[in-house]
């Protein structure tokens, strides 16, 4: 990660009043870059990650499953904002996919059984046509390195696991009877 380096976080949750005064100026700072960044190449961007882009935010979404098929990587996710659907997002990938499992310090890695997305960093890779490198950082400390030309994005609506709400859709399913 460029902007939203394991050193920042770090230093962003720090215990100290002045560390983290300074690291939250630091934070805004990067974001602005990378906002900013993101501005100069998004026109760029190929349907799927535009969509991944434009249509969610996915700090805090819970990874459900990670795994790989013929040269592709599938996520699938559950939002933390309302109504918490599920979203698929199956990367075409370049290259097999980096993973470096100790990418944040021990005592910033959390202990949940399942991890969270926290931060992604989209770069563009020159070429005819452009490809993509994405870096996700998940709370379990992991940095997944993926370098991709584009992301098949699905979406669902949750009915197990189900969103905190408790509510479940159920339009469309047929009860079974006794």
């Amino acid at each position: 990660m460029k902007y939203f380096t394991p050193q920042l976080l770090a230093a962003y949750g720090a215990d100290d009043a002045t560390t983290r005064a300074d690291a939250e100026a630091r934070w805004d700072e990067a974001c602005e870059r990378y906002t900013t960044y993101l501005d100069t190449i998004k026109s760029d961007f190929p349907p799927g990650l535009r969509r991944a882009e434009d249509s969610y935010n996915l700090h805090d979404a819970k990874v459900r499953s990670l795994g790989q098929r013929d040269g592709a990587l599938v996520i699938v996710l559950q939002l933390d904002t309302p109504p918490q659907p599920l979203v698929t997002f199956t990367y075409d990938l370049l290259a097999p996919p980096r993973i470096d499992p100790e990418a944040l310090p021990a005592e910033l890695r959390s202990k949940a059984a399942v991890p969270e997305w926290q931060y992604d960093e989209v770069e563009k890779v020159e070429g005819a046509p452009p490809t993509w490198q994405q870096s996700v950082l998940l709370s379990n400390g992991w940095e997944l390195s993926l370098h991709l030309r584009d992301i098949k994005v699905e979406e669902a609506q949750a009915l197990l696991p189900a969103p905190r709400n408790g509510a479940v859709a159920t339009a469309g399913l047929v009860p079974q009877s006794a």
